[in-house]
C-alpha cells in the first residue's frame, strides 16, 4: 500500500516552506503520511518509480538497498513524487541543509558496474514506492 500526501503541491510557495522536524528527508514523509516508524525497520520497497505512469502525485518514494531503507547519514533519500519525464523524476523534498521544502528534478543516472546506483540520493533511477 503506497503512502500518499494529496496536497504535496501546497509546499511550493515563495518563500519556501521551512523544513519540518529534524530537517531530514524522512521527517517530511513521516510528518505528512502514516508511514510506520522507524524507516529502517518498517519501510519496504514497492514498485520502481521510473516508467511507472500510474503513480499519483504525492506518493512517498525512497531509495532502497535489498528491499529496505538503509537510513545512512548520506547516500539514501526519501521524497514525494510529483511527475516524471524522459530525463528524470520531479520530487518535493527536504534535507538538512536545504533551507526549506522544494521541488526539484532528479535525473536518471543509471547504475555503477557493481550494480549499485550512481549517486542514489540524486538519481531518479534509484527510487521506489515506500510500502
Amino acid at each position: 500500500m503506497p503512502y500518499v500526501y494529496d496536497n504535496v503541491l501546497s509546499f511550493l510557495t515563495q518563500p519556501p516552506k521551512p523544513n519540518v522536524g529534524t530537517g531530514q528527508c524522512v521527517a517530511l514523509i513521516e510528518a505528512y503520511t502514516s508511514v510506520p516508524k522507524p524507516a529502517s525497520v518498517f519501510w519496504k520497497e514497492g514498485a520502481a518509480v521510473r516508467g511507472n505512469t500510474s503513480l499519483k502525485t504525492g506518493t512517498a518514494i525512497a531509495t532502497f538497498v535489498n528491499g529496505k531503507y538503509p537510513s545512512h547519514s548520506h547516500g539514501n533519500h526519501a521524497a514525494f513524487y510529483v511527475s516524471q519525464d524522459s530525463t528524470g523524476i520531479w520530487v518535493v523534498d527536504q534535507y538538512s541543509h536545504s533551507g526549506g521544502i522544494f521541488k526539484r528534478h532528479l535525473s536518471f543516472k543509471g547504475k555503477n558496474d557493481d550494480g549499485t546506483y550512481r549517486n542514489p540520493s540524486n538519481n531518479g533511477d534509484a527510487f521506489s514506492v515506500i510500502e
